[in-house]
C-alpha cells in the first residue's frame, strides 16, 4: 500500500467568534454534500461541534479549542481529501453513522433522516480523539457494523 500524505487545515486561533464566523461562513451559508447526501447543519450545532463537557459534567458547557480548530475537517471529508471508514452504530438508540478518520484521529458522527425532498444526514457530533486513542477507536468499531456506502442507511441499491 502506497503511503499518503494528508494536508489538515488547522484553524490557528483562539477567539471562540472566529470559529462561529468559520461555522457560518462554511456550512451555514453553502450546501455540503457527502457521498451524494446533503448534510444539513443548524446553528445550534457550533455547540455540538465545538463545545465539551464542562466542570461538574455539564453537557456542552465549555468551548474546546481542540474541538473548534478541526471544524474544517468536516468539509475535507466531505470533498474526499482525508480517508474514512463508515461504521453504522446500529446500536445506539439513534442509528448513527460514525465516519471514522483513524489516520487523524477523528471521528464524525451524522444522523440519518428521510423527508419528502428525500434522503440526508444532520449532523451529529465530533470526535477528536485525546487520551486511549487507539482503544476508544476500537470501541467505534465494536459498537457498529462497517459499511461500504451511505446509501446503506436507507435501504438503498441494498
Amino acid at each position: 500500500m502506497k503511503a499518503r500524505i494528508i494536508n489538515l487545515p488547522i484553524i490557528d486561533h483562539d477567539k471562540e467568534e472566529v470559529f462561529r464566523h468559520i461555522f457560518v461562513n462554511t456550512y451555514l451559508k453553502h450546501s455540503i454534500t457527502f457521498e451524494k447526501y446533503a448534510i444539513k447543519f443548524f446553528p445550534e450545532d457550533f455547540k455540538h461541534l465545538c463545545y465539551e463537557y464542562g466542570k461538574g459534567g455539564k453537557y456542552k458547557e465549555q468551548f474546546s479549542l481542540r474541538r473548534a480548530r478541526r471544524l474544517l475537517f468536516i468539509k475535507e471529508i466531505c470533498e474526499g481529501n482525508i480517508p474514512y471508514i463508515l461504521i453504522h452504530q446500529i446500536q445506539r438508540r439513534n442509528k448513527s453513522v460514525c465516519v471514522l478518520c483513524e489516520s487523524i484521529d477523528f471521528a464524525l458522527f451524522l444522523i440519518p433522516k428521510t423527508s419528502s425532498q428525500g434522503n440526508y444526514f444532520r449532523i451529529g457530533t465530533i470526535i477528536a480523539y485525546g487520551q486511549k486513542v487507539e482503544s476508544k477507536i476500537a470501541k467505534q468499531k465494536a459498537n457498529g457494523k462497517p459499511i461500504k456506502r451511505l446509501e446503506e442507511v436507507f435501504g438503498e441499491g441494498c
